[in-house]
């Protein structure tokens, strides 16, 4: 069976940061505002770009959506 280090790294960041949330409840929850803002900054920000110049918003949303999809559909990879 092939070992994962990702996935152990992964697990562990995730329960250190369940327990980190655990100990500091209002950190968290200002943490979690902060993210809340920065995202939909950036989600506003790039509809206002897209309203601005739809031409370049579609080519980039169009490269994104065939970059997902050729992702998606990979085959499997060979196994030796």
């Amino acid at each position: 069976m092939r070992r994962r280090p990702d996935r152990i790294l992964r697990q562990l960041l995730a329960v250190t940061l369940v327990i980190l949330a655990l100990m500091h409840p209002e950190t968290t929850a200002h943490l979690a505002e902060i993210t809340a803002a920065m995202v939909l900054g950036v989600i506003d920000g790039i509809g206002q770009a897209a309203a601005a110049q739809p031409g370049p918003a579609l080519l980039l949303a169009g490269g994104i959506y065939l970059a997902v999809q050729i992702r998606a559909h990979r085959p499997p990879a060979a196994r030796a």
